[in-house]
């Protein structure tokens, strides 16, 4: 997608996939012109800092429950029980999790589940591009800090971190097959598709899909629509779940008067 201005820049859209395999390289020509015609990448979080210690200090500081609660204490019986099943089934023994919040053992368990399946970050999209883009001498900028990040999964309700355990249960089941299905219809471009895909785990919890996407998609756009009235082209990288959906960032740009053009 492009947004564009006359006669000042143009501004690209591309919605990543954050894990994939070796063999889903190489990228469209599309996503490849893109990239070699943008002065200035823009990605969710500065990329550079993702493995540093200072983030894994953080990662650590927000997900260590510091009231003394476990795990299961923050769970339903019900919900502990479905967790620990799940978690055993993939041999991560959730006692590990003890002291941990619920929002960090679900992203620890999606994560590890498709590592498994070989969909690895560092074949991610943003990987790519932010590799590519040091190489080359890029710029790269970021719509929020890895801190904004994890603020967000921390600030989930008791009700909500519950809820993000059992959507991610439910979308384990079918992962596999459903990943899959949402890379073949994010290479072919068949947005309905993966739209259904991505959104498909959320249609039971509205509130958590709002504050995982549209509410960061409203953020985020005090920092996107000025770049359209820059002098430079910018490619901006985020996840494709941002890029579909209510309050998603193309909806968010036409609501403003921008007409994106596809290409």
């Amino acid at each position: 997608m492009a947004s564009q201005i006359p006669p000042q820049n143009t501004v690209y859209l591309l919605g990543s996939i954050h894990l994939l395999k070796e063999s889903d390289y190489p990228l469209a020509k599309q996503i490849n012109d893109a990239y070699e015609d943008a002065d200035k990448l823009v990605f969710e979080v500065n990329m550079g800092e993702l493995e540093s210690s200072k983030t894994q200090s953080i990662v650590l500081e927000k997900a260590t429950a510091q009231d003394g609660k476990t795990l299961q204490d923050r769970l339903t019986p019900e919900t502990y029980q479905l967790a620990k099943t799940t978690a055993s089934e993939i041999g991560l023994p959730i006692e590990a999790f003890s002291g941990f919040k619920p929002w960090f053992f679900s992203l620890t368990l999606i994560t590890l589940k498709l590592q498994r399946l070989e969909f690895n970050p560092e074949n991610g999209v943003d990987q790519y591009f932010f590799k590519k883009a040091i190489k080359d001498g890029k710029e790269t900028l970021a719509l929020e800090t890895i801190e904004d990040q994890f603020n967000l999964f921390d600030s989930f309700s008791q009700g909500n971190q519950e809820q993000y355990i059992r959507q991610t249960i439910d979308e384990l089941d079918t992962l596999e097959t459903s990943f899959q299905e949402m890379v073949s219809a994010w290479k072919s471009g068949d947005d309905q598709t993966l739209k259904n895909l991505l959104l498909k785990s959320f249609k039971d919890y509205p509130e958590l899909e709002d504050q995982i996407f549209g509410a960061r998609n409203r953020k985020w756009m005090t920092t996107i629509e000025p770049l359209l009235e820059k002098e430079d082209d910018y490619l901006i990288v985020v996840g494709a779940g941002h890029l579909v959906g209510k309050d998603s960032v193309l909806e968010l740009l036409q609501a403003q008067g921008h007409t994106p053009k596809r290409l």
